[in-house]
């Protein structure tokens, strides 16, 4: 009994790892589009400063840095809620 017991234990570990693959393969089949678009594109613009040294000395010893994040933020979450159905946009 416990060699039957044995070998249906084996048999699903198998057919959960193999189930496993196929969803693995074919979620990475449905993103290679995806990844090849993102791969050419360029990386050149994201290390030069969109903000001189200057100004963003002065926004960080203001705190104005923290106060856009804040604005960000707030902005964002509002989106979020607004976007949930039955709720009326504009308010």
């Amino acid at each position: 009994m416990s060699a039957i017991l044995n070998a249906i234990l084996c048999w699903l570990r198998d057919f959960f790892g193999t189930l496993k693959d196929i969803v693995l393969d074919s979620w990475d089949s449905v993103l290679s589009p995806a990844d090849g678009i993102l791969a050419s594109l360029g990386t050149g613009s994201l290390s030069t400063p969109l903000i001189p040294d200057q100004y963003a000395w002065l926004l960080g010893a203001t705190g104005m840095s923290q106060a856009l994040a804040i604005v960000a933020g707030a902005m964002l979450t509002r989106f979020v809620l607004q976007s949930v159905p039955f709720v009326r946009w504009g308010s």
